[in-house]
């Protein structure tokens, strides 16, 4: 019967460990709290003016959303931002990076999307 109680106890004991790793491993996942949103003159001047990125794309998505990519040419940092319909005066951070590139830049007028 002690056999039984420490495989109990050791069961337990990997199971909540294994919640604890999860929940850590699904909040480092989430976006990080300063990746929430903004009032879009806010937004804009912390993108902008101090991290000196510039919009290299902006589209309304098939949600609805405007989903806006920005870019610095020169350190390589972007971020990713969208406008929800149920707020147009906010600006939201999706996602950003520290490393980034333009692909392509061969459009020709011909074949721009509008």
């Amino acid at each position: 019967m002690e056999f039984l109680k420490n495989k109990w106890f050791l069961a337990c004991v990997a199971l909540f460990l294994f919640i604890v790793f999860m929940n850590i491993t699904i909040s480092y996942s989430q976006t990080s709290p300063n990746m929430g949103c903004k009032p879009l003159p806010t937004a804009a001047g912390i993108i902008e003016g101090l991290h000196k990125e510039r919009i290299v794309f902006r589209g309304v998505s098939n949600r609805g959303h405007v989903t806006v990519i920005h870019l610095n040419k020169n350190t390589g940092t972007w971020s990713a931002n969208v406008i929800l319909p149920k707020n147009i005066t906010q600006l939201c951070m999706v996602d950003a990076g520290t490393t980034g590139e333009i692909t392509d830049t061969t459009f020709s007028p011909q074949n721009t999307i509008k």
